[in-house]
């Protein structure tokens, strides 16, 4: 089986507090309400089709202290969007920064060379060709024979279905070390689609109602959603770094699921200005079903039972997500410490996330050596991949 031998996470400069991305999208919906009152001569203090005051519901409920962005926040323009191409060849350059740094660092902690990695992986939604691995490979000594593989459109779901796929090749390459990075610069969101969402949204409000439940889910994609970079270090059974016990974690199975025709829970199309974050509150309704099916089937082959698990490391999406496991599998809620404590800390980082989570576990005492743990996450499909691994 092949093992996790270390980790690395990585951040942007740009640190905001959640009540200053509060303040900015608050500000941005009221000069909107205040634009058309005055338009259709109204009063603004009377007007009852939407409720500021809700806005700091939405952003106190995720239990968000703060966020890293990319792009900081003083560039963002929402009377005067860039439109599609400058940001994202600006958030592409500036998170290969970030990437290049990460893995240098996780290289650094396992005392290893690039030209030593075999396989690189990368997991992310930026549009870019050539992919961001291919692009790695300009900027550090790795071999230019290595094999690359990039995956993208799985969104929250690809730490963890990294991990996967990097655990499946290391199964037939048993002596090589592969790396796995993953990024979803969210904070691009900001940069046109989020403020231009709201003024499409706010604006058809009040001839069309039925917009709140859009407007609703744009600013609980505004509350949630930052930057940061996660890398992982695997190697084969056979590596030197195995038999030298350096290994933190082994991995035993995974397990992927997808359940069919629910692609409208969670989506990222583009649009003319920019991506647009659909997430749909009914997913935590989804959560329980498919990450128990997932589960089941991972311990089944495995032939672990439920009661032999003392670690969970989920991705959480939000807590309405942690608090779905939390109840499905009647567990202790101080079991998920570390995903509310990330979800604090750096809000939802999709892909990413899932191995913040686990860097942050391998760093606290963790279980006696043979313990088992779950690694957990879910994502636009709307897919579950969940990974046994033994300390």
């Amino acid at each position: 089986m092949p093992y996790i031998i270390e980790t690395a996470t990585g951040f942007p400069e740009h640190y905001y507090p959640q009540e200053v991305l509060e303040v900015n999208i608050r500000n941005h919906c009221a000069n909107l309400l205040q634009d058309y009152c005055r338009e259709n001569h109204l009063d603004f203090q009377e007007q009852t089709f939407f409720d500021l005051e809700q806005i700091h519901r939405f952003f106190s409920n995720v239990k968000i202290q703060g966020r890293y962005f990319t792009i900081p926040l003083d560039e963002f323009d929402a009377d005067n969007p860039p439109g599609i191409a400058q940001p994202f060849r600006q958030m592409v350059d500036l998170t290969m920064d970030l990437v290049t740094s990460t893995v240098t660092n996780l290289l650094k902690k396992a005392a290893l060379s690039p030209k030593e990695i075999s396989l690189v992986t990368s997991v992310t939604v930026l549009p870019s060709v050539p992919s961001l691995e291919s692009l790695l490979l300009n900027r550090l000594d790795f071999s230019l024979d290595i094999k690359r593989q990039a995956l993208s459109g799985v969104g929250c779901l690809g730490g963890a279905q990294g991990l996967a796929r990097v655990n499946d090749y290391l199964q037939g390459h048993p002596t090589e070390a592969a790396i796995l990075f993953t990024t979803d610069p969210s904070s691009g969101l900001w940069q046109g689609s989020i403020h231009s969402d709201l003024t499409e949204l706010l604006g058809q409000l009040p001839e069309d109602p039925s917009q709140y439940s859009n407007i609703i889910m744009t600013l609980v994609v505004a509350a949630l959603f930052g930057d940061g970079v996660g890398t992982v270090l695997l190697a084969g059974d056979e590596h030197p770094l195995v038999k030298q016990g350096k290994a933190k974690l082994k991995i035993i199975g995974t397990q992927s699921l997808l359940m069919p025709h629910t692609e409208h829970l969670m989506a990222l199309p583009l649009t003319d200005y920019g991506f647009r974050q659909i997430l749909r509150p009914e997913v935590s309704d989804y959560v329980k079903g498919g990450v128990r099916k997932a589960v089941t089937s991972l311990l089944e082959k495995t032939e672990v039972s439920l009661e032999e698990i003392v670690c969970w490391m989920v991705h959480p999406g939000g807590p309405k997500i942690l608090d779905a496991i939390v109840e499905e599998f009647q567990l202790e809620p101080d079991i998920l410490q570390v995903s509310w404590d990330i979800l604090a800390e750096i809000g939802n980082i999709a892909s990413a996330t899932i191995l913040c989570i686990l860097d942050e576990t391998l760093s606290r005492p963790h279980p006696p050596t043979g313990s088992y743990g779950l690694i957990i996450s879910m994502g636009p499909g709307f897919a579950q991949e969940a990974i046994l691994v033994q300390f």
